[in-house]
């Protein structure tokens, strides 16, 4: 059942960010004695800083920041392509564990920052001392009601490691054990949807009986894990004392809320566009009745198949033809090993771009599968690889993009590669 795509040996190679794992943890020691330090300086103080000194503090916070996410990085990156594996899972949690302490160290700032009134923090950040770390300042300032007082805080970054943290790991570790029955194989989680868009109406229905079958093994654990998440989240912002389930989200990602809800109310106002594709397909496909196995189904002639190699040319000749650095930079990720492309039992799922630090590079996660559907996914998280890569100058605090803006780059990247292979 497995398709050989030449994707097979295309990993990763972690080593610019550390060596090995011991290494990582002697400097991950070495970041949390720093932060300890940082916070005997300045804690009780950032009130009394003027633009230079708060210059300098947040300065020194980012070199914190970049140190400590690189450390967890490394550990994400490396058990995310085998979950299963107790040592990566012990890792993980270490890093966890130690994030957490560092992040306790820290806390201080945001609560001491949020404390002084907004119009002596505009006028601070109005000094070219502080472009490097305004909007990251402004946002604190924006959002300062939500945030608890310091013990308050620290009380719920020690829980995160035992609570949301905790069960979104376990729900990654049971999909990337799980097993699928396929034609008398076992197969991935993403093997199985990967036949669900096959040409072959027959290996449609059953990959979607296997999924259905697999998953309800796990139904029970599957529906706690939900559900406590979602409990979680309820708490906290009733905690934080946002107005709605998804303002957090919008805060997150710098929208109002009134202006999601009138996205939201266009896009359930036409529901009937929905309807009206399916009512298409279905005739194009020549099906009696559509089911919920033919949505992915192809249209047309038998879908082709792609090798990594091909997949490979066609995502750099399409960022270079619409510009030779973008087709410099995608070079990169294939060039110095920044890619993890094969299927694998114990991965989990889906792809990524994870950005990592700016002191570093993005990494790129993915299943691949030889699909159209893959090669255009492979487009979409270069576009994420490419902008995380450029955003790397606006150092730590700016590097990160809302989704919002995220999926702008990415989708782009699709567009670039879907012209390419019309």
């Amino acid at each position: 059942m497995t398709q050989i795509t030449g994707a097979e040996t295309i990993r990763w190679n972690l080593k610019d960010l550390y060596t090995d794992a011991q290494a990582l943890l002697q400097a991950l020691a070495v970041v949390t004695e720093k932060a300890k330090i940082f916070a005997e300086a300045y804690r009780g103080r950032i009130a009394g800083l003027d633009d230079r000194g708060l210059a300098d503090m947040m300065a020194a916070l980012a070199e914190l920041h970049d140190e400590v996410g690189k450390a967890y990085t490394y550990a994400y990156l490396d058990w995310s392509t085998q979950t299963t594996d107790p040592k990566r899972g012990a890792l993980l949690q270490t890093v966890r564990e130690e994030y957490t302490k560092v992040s306790q160290y820290l806390i201080f700032v945001e609560v001491e920052w949020s404390v002084i009134d907004t119009q002596t923090a505009y006028e601070l950040l109005d000094s070219p001392y502080l472009a490097p770390y305004r909007h990251y300042l402004e946002l604190q300032q924006i959002q300062k009601k939500h945030l608890l007082s310091e013990s308050e805080e620290k009380i719920l970054s020690e829980k995160s490691n035992t609570g949301v943290g905790a069960w979104n790991r376990f729900f990654d570790e049971i999909l990337g054990a799980a097993v699928f029955s396929l034609r008398g194989q076992e197969v991935t989680e993403q093997e199985v949807l990967t036949k669900l868009s096959d040409p072959d109406r027959s290996l449609r229905q059953e990959a979607a009986f296997s999924l259905t079958e697999g998953l309800e093994k796990h139904a029970r654990i599957l529906t706690f894990i939900f559900n406590t998440i979602l409990a979680d989240k309820a708490s906290t912002d009733r905690l934080r004392g946002y107005a709605t389930w998804i303002s957090s989200r919008n805060a997150a990602n710098e929208i109002e809320d009134d202006t999601v809800e009138a996205l939201v109310q266009a896009v359930t106002g036409r529901y009937d566009l929905v309807s009206r594709f399916y009512k298409l397909k279905k005739r194009l496909l020549g099906l009696d009745e559509m089911m919920d196995y033919d949505r992915y189904a192809p249209v047309g002639e038998t879908e082709t198949q792609y090798t990594w190699q091909e997949a490979e040319r066609i995502v750099r000749d399409a960022y270079s033809r619409f510009h030779p650095e973008l087709g410099r930079i995608v070079g990169l990720f294939f060039d110095q090993q920044w890619i993890d492309a094969p299927i694998s039992p114990g991965k989990r799922g889906g792809a990524y771009s994870h950005g990592a630090v700016p002191s570093v590079h993005p990494y790129i996660f993915m299943n691949f599968t030889g699909r159209v559907r893959d090669v255009q996914t492979l487009a979409h998280e270069l576009g994420h690889g490419v902008h995380q890569y450029l955003s790397r100058e606006q150092g730590v605090f700016h590097a990160d993009t809302p989704l919002t803006t995220a999926e702008t780059a990415s989708v782009f990247g699709e567009m670039l590669v879907f012209q390419e292979l019309i």
